[in-house]
């Protein structure tokens, strides 16, 4: 009788699978962070209330949006590639929102941000299919899955314990 490998064997295996979900976590806490306590930092730096509906209808518009490209760019330069330049560009959008305390600022800046999951879900996706053996693929989606919900559960927190201090 086969032994199915354990999770400990699964991650030693598939390096590039654990740094994804090690990815997948911290930018998706900022990303979690910024969609619920942006449009109170939007409001107290001098936002309008029309300023915090352009934040959400942008957050919407991009989610849609950003897929396409960040296939495109996946199947162009490659999954390890393509989820480089996506943070990358998500660190300089949260480098504009942090370095200039403007609500203009905070609109342009998320737009680098806002949607990093959906920019880079296609490129986690060919990651997926390429690192982890065809037998455990819905195993690793269902990780990334699993992963990309502790953001989610704890960015509001970090976050309120952030605007707390």
């Amino acid at each position: 009788m086969r032994r199915d490998p354990d999770l400990k064997d699964f991650f030693r295996r598939t390096a590039s699978m654990t740094g994804m979900l090690a990815l997948v976590i911290l930018v998706g806490l900022g990303e979690k962070m910024a969609e619920r306590f942006l449009p109170l930092y939007l409001l107290a730096i001098g936002g309008s209330t029309w300023a915090v509906g352009a934040l959400n209808s942008m957050d919407n518009l991009l989610s849609a949006l950003y897929s396409f490209p960040g296939g495109y760019l996946a199947d162009r330069i490659g999954y390890k590639k393509s989820l480089q330049l996506f943070t990358a560009v998500a660190m300089f959008g949260y480098l504009i929102v942090i370095l200039i305390p403007a609500w203009q600022a905070v609109l342009i800046g998320s737009a680098f941000f806002i949607s990093w999951t959906a920019v880079s879900l296609p490129a986690i996706m060919s990651l997926v299919s390429k690192a982890v053996p065809k037998e455990k693929r819905s195993f690793g989606v269902s990780l990334h899955s699993f992963f990309r919900r502790i953001p989610m559960a704890l960015g509001p927190v970090f976050g309120g314990i952030l605007l707390g201090a």
